[in-house]
């Protein structure tokens, strides 16, 4: 497998293993209802984001957005769209701007790093 299959599966199972185990141990049916998805998962999330933007900084943007893609799609499949299926998009959109500026990073840091080592 390629190396970015393996990245967006890295980044898909980081999202959607975050979701599932803020909501088991939280007790609460949708992860964001509890305080540790923002004071732990989403920190988790961008880690994985920060490091995979490291190793893999072309388009590195997109390893922010498959974990919370990844999780919207769980929560989708698991509870079905609900009424306010629009306001969740929207929700999950702004929830992913923090880990595409972490990936970001990583790929800032990979290419001055790179750059660096040239010199």
């Amino acid at each position: 497998m390629k190396k970015d299959a393996w990245f967006y599966l890295v980044a898909a199972a980081s999202g959607v293993l975050t979701w599932v185990l803020v909501s088991v141990i939280s007790g609460r049916v949708e992860a964001w209802d509890s305080g540790l998805y923002f004071s732990v998962g989403m920190p988790v999330v961008c880690i994985v984001a920060l490091v995979l933007g490291f190793l893999e900084p072309r388009r590195a943007w997109r390893w922010g957005v498959v974990p919370l893609l990844a999780q919207f799609l769980w929560m989708l499949l698991t509870q079905g769209p609900g009424n306010l299926l629009p306001l969740g998009i929207v929700v999950f959109v702004v929830l992913s701007l923090p880990s595409i500026v972490a990936a970001r990073i990583g790929a800032f840091v990979a290419v001055r790093r790179a750059r660096s080592d040239e010199a």
